[in-house]
């Protein structure tokens, strides 16, 4: 199944894909989680399989002539999940990275935090300024969680997914830039003797990963029960007409599985959040007459009069305009 949020006439509304259309299915969701619900999507979540599998029935008895149609180029896109507790991105999980990385852990993924400010729906700008310097895409797999998970198995994890969607993880280089440190800390004598000085080098994502608009999602939620196989999707990117990346999941470092696993040791995974699973980074095409892909870190968004678009198999294609200002920041 597929589920999108729009918005139509001010009003954010849940609909779904049946029959080659877009139908309206708030008001019967709303019958069953309730009216008031600050994100219909998440309402939906939280009442479980049982509930998807109402809105399924009513689809699959005909009761679907009941649900309005919606014509799509009559609405804007909304991330499909509008509210979540939490966006959690799993960083530099992909083995083409592992060539460039000096120090990294080699037992668990590393992972951050957006906000929901910085979610953005299909066909929506990404709203950018000059001082951010280079901005790049990372075109990446999302998941959605299904239920509450704390310290789960892999198996665990992999079985509380609710679906998959797409993100584009707008990454500012130039901010990034501009909020790293380079300080001196101790540490222990292994030998016992005076704590030892040591130069240490860091960066924060606060501005560089989570600023408003850095985080489009959707267009729509794809179930779980559609996707065999979540390590095994093609995901290529676009910056207008280019094609800046071409991978597959299968490169990821962590699976989804074990991704999911792992922050639920530290942080608890509530329905509806999002946890993006990095970036796709290159690969070769199918098509050797293709020109060579020049990768995603050259893709400047800054400097781009166009649309970015990101694709992954089975999910659809999420595009959106940037717009680039001179304001502060």
């Amino acid at each position: 199944m597929r589920l999108a949020t729009v918005n139509r006439n001010g009003d954010a509304r849940l609909c779904t894909a049946h029959d080659g259309v877009w139908v309206d299915v708030t008001d019967f969701v709303r019958s069953i989680i309730g009216t008031g619900a600050d994100d219909n999507m998440i309402g939906l979540i939280r009442k479980g399989p049982a509930a998807l599998d109402s809105l399924r029935g009513a689809l699959a008895t005909g009761n679907a002539a009941s649900f309005q149609r919606i014509d799509i180029d009559q609405v804007s896109w909304l991330p499909p999940v509008t509210a979540p507790s939490k966006i959690v991105c799993i960083a530099l999980n992909n083995r083409a990275l592992d060539a460039v990385k000096l120090r990294a852990p080699t037992d668990h993924p590393a992972f951050f935090v957006k906000t929901q400010t910085a979610l953005v729906g299909h066909e929506q700008p990404i709203n950018l300024r000059r001082s951010f310097g280079l901005t790049h895409p990372e075109p990446e797999l999302a998941v959605i969680i299904g239920r509450r998970i704390k310290d789960a198995s892999p198996d665990e994890a992999l079985a509380a997914v609710f679906g998959y969607t797409i993100m584009n993880d707008v990454t500012s280089v130039g901010m990034r830039e501009e909020d790293s440190f380079t300080f001196r800390y101790f540490r222990p004598d292994p030998g016992g003797g005076e704590p030892i000085a040591s130069e240490g080098h860091t960066t924060y994502p606060g501005r560089y990963k989570g600023s408003d608009g850095f985080a489009p999602l959707g267009p729509c939620i794809v179930t779980r029960d559609e996707i065999a196989d979540p390590d095994n999707l093609d995901i290529r990117c676009w910056l207008g007409d280019q094609l800046v990346a071409s991978d597959n999941t299968r490169n990821y470092v962590w699976s989804v599985a074990n991704a999911l696993s792992h922050v639920s040791r530290t942080m608890t995974l509530l329905p509806g959040d999002v946890v993006s699973m990095g970036t796709a980074v290159g690969g070769d095409l199918d098509d050797a007459d293709q020109p060579a892909i020049p990768g995603i870190t050259k893709a400047n968004l800054v400097d781009h009069q166009g649309s970015v678009s990101v694709e992954v198999a089975g999910l659809g294609r999420l595009s959106n305009p940037v717009s680039t200002s001179d304001g502060p920041y």
